[in-house]
């Protein structure tokens, strides 16, 4: 691969000092931290700074100065026009409520651009001045960092030279090109039947010797059955019959006229969105929270567990079927996308396609040509990351013949006596990061219609799912998945082979001694022609027992059976001939009966599926095995190797699969057989097969040296952005600022983990990464999180552990989720004033429930290019514990409108733009604080009993205090008290003002609210000014070392209300946080 500047820079930084040390909150027993970002990517006790940018008189300086320093650029921006998110959003129509039939299940809109873009990166007069700010302040220090490192830039290659890889040759190479001897190989003993064997033989001969005693006694006519024993045993007699039952299968297979249904085209998949997406480019696709996710949250590459693959059948559902992605999933739809044939010679609509073609729609094996790679990276790392057993599935794909579509844009080359080579190109819609993804097939490969390849546009009889090319990919039965482009916009023919980078420096399979993707070796063979991956191996595979099944010794009883079973596939349309299992580590073999899908033939001889394979044995007989091996033989007799020829992209290994039992202990003390897979894929670390020497050995340089500052859990929340990006990774703190622009696999993969202290990150960096990646990181290294922070992310792993199982096994009436997102439909809107609705919403079935807590919140939030725009509300009704859920919800939300100088609050204005019928996405309940009513709590799951009740709030602060206020006021036997400060900047910003004097006016004696504005008309007969101590302590309850009764209070507001007003102020009064101070 061609050198790349892979620099890496890191802003000096002096650590978190010894006080700030000292004084860091012991995260792991502390009950709450107001300020801090929690588990559910929430900041207790602050509002949202997106759409309360208006609250606070330093961002009204802020945005009058600038506007004062840009006057001189209003001619130039009057030229380019600024985009805020009213005008985004009406622009963009929603096709999927006029055609919802041409969307695939579950679509969602999207907004094609990103707050971040919308908010930040146009010339708003507020970025301008930040924007000159922080270039005057960065300019000279990356100038010297850049100089620096470019000094002591070292390729891969050279680095792996010195440290890791001496060994990479053979020493029978010699320099003048002849060859020493080599060594003797190392060969294994004959392997003997053993004196098993030599019983069995001696027990059958008894066994005919008693046949034929009987037979003399008995003369009449012989069964088949009787026949056959005297000659075979019963077990042999069992396979025989199942042979010969194969035979006649095999024999009467069908052919495939192109026109067949797929079981599984009525299945409706999942429509949630799952939490794992939530801040990547692919918020707005529905995708199965089961699935193994191999490379962290984004881009999505993913395999399902392996028995669950098999027992769905020869057919594989879309929610099944593995995932290979490169980067985001485009956004594309049916109505608008095009096929561009020969630069624009010929375009075809999706609509063209489906009506001027005719449809072949068939069940075709794709696999991805990296099988089973966590096997050779156990052995050595490579350059791809840990697929398990899973990356094969078999689904029914419906298109028009390629052959056919390209005739009709007039392209017709000869495919006979021709001498001239040619290759039909394809490239996606989509943009990882090297370049469009394309690659080439062969001219005549491609134009033969015996090859049935295809542009696919339904998968399973339903439109593509997005991750599966919608609305239009490229089918080429019989070839890795690779070269079957996705989401496909244009073709096009050359006289060359495609040099795109995808094409070149992904699918290979390259010589051992090859290691890296850089230097003269790998740039020579990887641009060599026959190293490409075209056409699938032959492989297969054990899926059941399945890793970690356990069968009780207790059990075995003689004459009981067990199954074993598996898949097996092979390329070019090859049928796979036989399959054998191993039950004595290869010495001999069983023959397998193979199971076929219906129909699997096309044009006589091509079989474009996988199978299924199964063999019944004696339980006793599986027990005794050391291990439980199979392989497969295809139309050439050929068979898979031993062992898996290890390659520097991990690409096709087909070595033997192998199972191994083992005795162990289960939970009762009864003594089990548990089966382990070789591998469990990603980050699994249950199969049998241990890291290598070498690898042992690579691990270990990796944790190097490691500076001794230390950073406190505060620190590192503030390095969150593009432009300032720390990870925490393996305890260690790394800036990685430098790295988000040259990234292999995007900036938005490290922006997810940016900021936070989360295991997650640790796991999505090892799942994909080799050792020269972990040098690189190494480069960025600031220091390690103190001990408390590292508390912190262990209890927050197992609490999101938790979360997860009890997760599956929640009330299917209730709607919310922390691990999905659920769909609501906007039903109707409500003007409350000039700037604030009350928008009521539909959880589509009126028997649903919420699942939410009083005092909790739910998050809304809303599909955007680069992320989900996602904003807390608590909602106004129904009122929780008062029995009035209908399958309905009210959010009352303040719009944020656009100003000449800043684009205004990114959902409300995007929410008030809505047109009733559209949806948006919710999930939850956020927030540790649950009221049970009659003041008492559950905080953080320990139940706390208060006698009165204050609450802080600021803005939008004011609904989690609401939904508090409402239940107590609708409950005639609760008796606990409400005192509620709430600070506004004028009269039309106080939220739900007529409701709250109407609890105070008819609840006088256990309710008392005091508003407080900032900035009032002349006319305001209240309170003015801001939140401080007077104000606080003459509307406040007094804690309880002065007013002897057990007090709390709860904040919600503006950070610098919040943070540097209110909590100082309670402190020094005698409150104290995680005892009766929060922040809801």
């Amino acid at each position: 691969m061609p050198p790349i500047p892979y620099r890496t820079y890191v802003r000096s930084h002096p650590g978190s000092s010894k006080e700030e040390i000292e004084n860091e909150p012991d995260w792991s027993s502390a009950k709450h931290h107001i300020g801090y970002r929690n588990r559910h990517d929430r900041i207790p006790g602050l509002v949202h700074g997106g759409d309360d940018s208006d609250s606070e008189d330093s961002q009204e300086s802020f945005l009058k100065e600038a506007e004062e320093e840009s006057n001189e650029l209003q001619k130039e921006m009057s030229e380019h026009k600024l985009i805020n998110f009213r005008e985004a959003k009406e622009k963009q129509e929603d096709y999927y409520l006029e055609e919802p039939q041409a969307h695939p299940n579950g679509w969602r809109y999207r907004l094609n651009e990103s707050e971040d873009f919308i908010k930040n990166q146009q010339p708003w007069p507020a970025n301008l001045k930040r924007q000159k700010q922080k270039e005057e302040a960065e300019k000279e220090e990356k100038e010297k960092k850049e100089k620096k490192e470019q000094e002591k830039q070292q390729q891969e290659h050279e680095w792996k030279d010195g440290n890791l890889n001496r060994r990479r040759h053979n020493d029978a190479y010699a320099s003048s090109g002849g060859q020493d001897d080599s060594k003797p190989s190392d060969q294994k003993d004959d392997k003997q039947e053993g004196s098993k064997n030599d019983e069995k033989d001696s027990r059958k001969d008894s066994q005919k010797t008693e046949q034929a005693d009987s037979d003399d006694k008995d003369s009449k006519p012989k069964s088949e059955y009787e026949r056959l024993r005297e000659k075979y045993s019963v077990q042999e007699i069992a396979l025989l019959r199942s042979l010969q039952e194969e035979k006649k299968i095999v024999e009467s297979i069908k052919q495939s006229d192109g026109k067949m249904k797929s079981a599984w085209a009525h299945l409706k998949p999942s429509d949630v969105i799952d939490d794992a997406d939530r801040a990547s480019p692919d918020n707005w696709i529905p995708r199965d929270p089961n699935m193994i996710r191999l490379t962290g949250k984004h881009p999505l590459n993913a395999e399902y567990p392996l028995s669950d693959l098999y027992e769905t059948g020869l057919i594989t559902p879309n929610r099944l079927h593995y995932v290979r992605n490169h980067g985001p999933v485009p956004h594309l739809l049916w109505e608008t996308h095009k096929l561009d044939i020969e630069n624009g010679k010929y375009k075809f609509t999706m609509d063209d396609l489906v009506n001027k073609f005719d449809s072949v729609n068939i069940a075709v094996a794709l696999a991805c040509d990296g099988n089973r790679r966590k096997e050779l990276n156990m052995i050595k790392r490579s350059k791809g990351f840990n697929w398990g057993a899973g990356a094969i599935s078999n689904a029914f794909w419906k298109g028009a013949l390629l052959s056919d579509v390209l005739k009709a844009a007039g392209i017709d080359y000869p495919t006979k006596n021709s001498g001239t080579r040619r290759w039909v190109n394809f490239a996606g819609s989509d943009e990882p990061s090297e370049g469009t993804y394309e690659t080439c097939i062969p001219y005549e490969y491609a134009m033969d219609p015996v090859n049935d390849v295809l542009l696919a546009y339904e998968m399973n009889d339903v439109k593509l799912p997005p991750d599966h090319g919608y609305p239009l990919r490229v089918i080429i039965p019989g070839y890795v998945g690779g070269r079957q482009v996705k989401w496909l916009s244009k073709i096009w023919i050359s006289e060359k082979e495609n040099d795109s980078h995808y094409h070149i420096w992904d699918n290979r399979v390259l010589p051992a001694f090859v290691t890296e993707k850089d230097g003269e070796f790998a740039e020579t063979l990887f641009r060599h022609p026959d190293t490409a991956c075209n056409e699938q191996n032959l492989n297969s595979v054990i899926a059941k027992p399945g890793h970690g099944e356990r069968i009780e010794l207790s059990d075995v009883k003689k004459g009981h059976t067990y199954r074993i079973a598996g898949y097996a596939y092979d390329g070019g349309g090859h049928e796979v001939q036989r399959v054998e299992v191993s039950l004595d580590d290869g010495a001999t073999w069983l023959y397998c009966i193979r199971q076929f899908p219906e129909a699997p033939v096309r044009h006589g001889h091509k079989y474009w599926t996988w199978i299924h394979w199964y063999i019944d044995i004696e339980l006793g007989h599986l027990l005794r095995a050391p291990s439980i091996i199979v392989r497969c033989f295809n139309v050439f007799k050929n068979t898979q190797p031993e062992v898996g020829s290890w390659n520097v992209m991990g690409m096709m290994n087909n070595g033997w699969y192998k199972v191994k039992p083992e005795i162990t202990e289960g939970k009762d003390g009864a003594m089990e057989v548990l089966f382990r897979h070789p591998v469990e894929p990603g980050t699994g670390t249950g199969g049998w097969v241990e890291p290598s020497a070498d690898e042992k050995i690579a691990s270990a340089k990796q944790s190097g040296s490691t500076p001794q500052k230390q950073f406190t859990r505060e620190e590192i929340e503030k390095h969150d952005k593009e432009d300032d990006c720390w990870i925490v990774v393996d305890g260690n703190v790394y800036d990685a600022t430098s790295v988000l622009d040259w990234h292999p696999g995007g900036k938005a993969t490290i922006l997810n983990h940016a900021g936070k202290l989360t295991q997650e990150t640790s796991e999505s960096f090892e799942s994909i990464h080799d050792g020269y990646a972990y040098k690189k990181l190494s480069e960025c290294i600031l220091g390690t999180v103190t001990d408390k922070a590292k508390a912190h992310m262990k209890k927050e792993a197992e609490a999101a552990a938790k979360a997860k199982a009890e997760a599956s096994s929640r009330n299917t009436d209730v709607v919310l989720s922390m691990q999905q997102w659920y769909p609501v439909t906007l039903l109707k809107k409500k003007n409350i004033s000039n700037d604030t609705r009350q928008y009521t919403f539909s959880l589509g079935d009126r028997t649903k429930k919420l699942g939410l807590g009083t005092c909790q919140h739910l998050q809304i939030g809303f599909h955007m290019a680069d992320k989900m725009l996602v904003r807390s509300y608590t909602p106004t009704s129904p009122i929780i514990g008062a029995d009035t859920e209908d399958g309905t919800f009210d959010l009352v939300v303040k719009t944020y409108f656009p100003t000449d100088q800043q684009p205004g609050g990114a959902l409300s204005n995007i929410l008030d733009c809505m047109k009733e019928g559209e949806e948006v996405e919710i999930r939850g309940p956020t927030g540790d604080i649950k009221y049970l009513g009659n003041g008492k709590f559950e905080i953080f799951d320990e139940e706390e009993q208060f006698d009165n009740i204050t609450l802080i709030l600021g803005g939008s602060g004011i609904t989690p205090g609401y939904q508090l206020i409402a239940r107590i006021m609708a409950t005639d036997s609760d008796t606990t008290k409400i005192k509620v400060v709430d600070a506004n900047k004028d009269e039309s910003s106080i939220l739900l003002r007529e409701d709250l004097d109407k609890f105070a006016k008819e609840h006088k004696d256990s309710f008392e609210i005091q508003h407080i504005l900032s900035h009032p008309s002349d006319d305001w007969k209240g309170e003015k000014g801001h939140v401080d101590e007077d104000k606080i302590k003459k509307y406040s309850y007094a804690p309880e070392k002065e007013s002897s009764k057990k007090n709390v209070v709860f904040l919600c507001g503006p950070p610098a209300m919040i943070q540097k007003a209110a909590m100082p102020v309670l402190r020094d009064w005698g409150y104290e946080e995680g005892k009766d101070m929060f922040g809801f």
